[in-house]
């Protein structure tokens, strides 16, 4: 087992080109800023996301990464601001990303009856990262038999963090179908909300290296999410069907994400996924590299105006790495009002003659008692 370790960690030394994917969520939903600076304000009220996902946890190189969020949408300047603060360890500690990100959203076309919304976001983005040169083994430090006997020619630099800042950019459109809409012969008998997301993380590509900087640049992630929800009330029970698919494109790597089926049935939400990671879609698509599922709870206090919602997901890798990597575990807590932004009372005391009834969102996942 040692030498298949070394084995791998020449042959990752010895590699002429890198490639590299930031860390995909798997309740990508669940944290939307870290998705897509244009998902700021989609639920017309103030949120507040922690996020925690551990990764391989049966292997001391594992991959931890945290993030807490904050947007606020205000219903009559028809915007949003939003702020995003992630740290992730990769390596027990050899490697750490500090991001923090800070923007907004402004939407289009959403006045009622408008069935269609289209929303626009952006991020400014400062990263830092830091490296334990002290930790690190290098190739000429190994030999394939015995090990790490040797000692490395490499010079440690002076410096141990690197700092760059950059942009991201997203939009998002969504479409509210109500129960009885009439398109030519087309009669919807059911309530049916579309949405369809891109962004472009890291669009400005600029050195990204602790050395030789300019060399090595940093690749642009592209990210295109997509989702159909279909609300439904009977007697008592009411909730929503969820179908969902995430694509995460950097350098030469893709990680696709569907959601098979999603359920929410107050105070429940139950979902499986599956993933695909691939470096190419056309020849590695067949490849499935991982099952998921989250189960959610949701309390509503209709008297404070607050929702709280935690989340836990657990991915069960089918790959040959399963049976030693231990999967990935998730948790997500999100607090979020009902309704309105964060400044929403002292925003309407100076505007209120423009004042406007906004069409989204379709569903609300708040009003589980009195219907949809």
């Amino acid at each position: 087992m040692i030498k298949r370790i070394i084995y791998i960690i020449i042959v990752l030394f010895i590699t002429a080109n890198y490639h590299a994917q930031e860390p995909v969520f798997s309740q990508f939903y669940f944290n939307p800023l870290y998705l897509n600076p244009a998902m700021s304000g989609m639920d017309n009220n103030f949120r507040l996301f922690l996020n925690n996902k551990n990764q391989w946890s049966k292997i001391p190189g594992q991959f931890n990464t945290t993030s807490i969020s904050l947007d606020s949408w205000q219903n009559q300047s028809n915007s949003s601001l939003s702020m995003l603060y992630s740290s992730g360890v990769e390596g027990e500690g050899y490697f750490k990303t500090d991001r923090f990100h800070f923007g907004g959203a402004y939407r289009l076309f959403d006045v009622f009856p408008s069935p269609i919304a289209w929303q626009f976001g952006f991020h400014y983005q400062n990263i830092t990262k830091k490296i334990d040169w002290s930790r690190l083994v290098f190739s000429d430090e190994l030999d394939p038999f015995l090990g790490n006997v040797y000692s490395s020619a490499f010079i440690i630099p002076n410096s141990n963090t690197f700092n760059s800042s950059n942009l991201a950019l997203g939009t998002v459109l969504t479409c509210h179908l109500k129960r009885g809409t009439k398109s030519r012969r087309l009669h919807l008998p059911i309530d049916l909300d579309l949405e369809l997301g891109l962004a472009v993380h890291e669009f400005v590509q600029r050195g990204n290296s602790f050395v030789n900087d300019g060399v090595y640049q940093s690749k642009r992630r592209y990210t295109l999410h997509g989702s159909m929800l279909w609300p439904f009330s009977k007697g008592k029970v009411n909730g929503g069907v969820k179908h969902s698919a995430l694509l995460v494109t950097q350098g030469n790597l893709s990680t696709l994400q569907i959601g098979i089926f999603e359920s929410w049935i107050y105070p429940l939400h139950l979902g499986v996924y599956y993933r695909r990671q691939m470096t190419s879609i056309i020849s590695d698509f067949d490849r499935i590299e991982a099952m998921y599922f989250i189960f959610g709870y949701q309390k509503v206090f209709e008297q404070s105006n607050l929702s709280l919602t935690m989340s836990y997901s657990r991915d069960f890798t089918l790959s040959e790495l399963g049976a030693y990597s231990g999967g990935t575990n998730e948790i997500s807590i999100i607090l979020e009002s009902i309704e309105g932004g964060l400044f929403e009372g002292l925003m309407k005391s100076k505007r209120y003659s423009k004042n406007k009834y906004r069409s989204i969102p379709c569903y609300s996942k708040f009003n589980t008692r009195r219907g949809l």
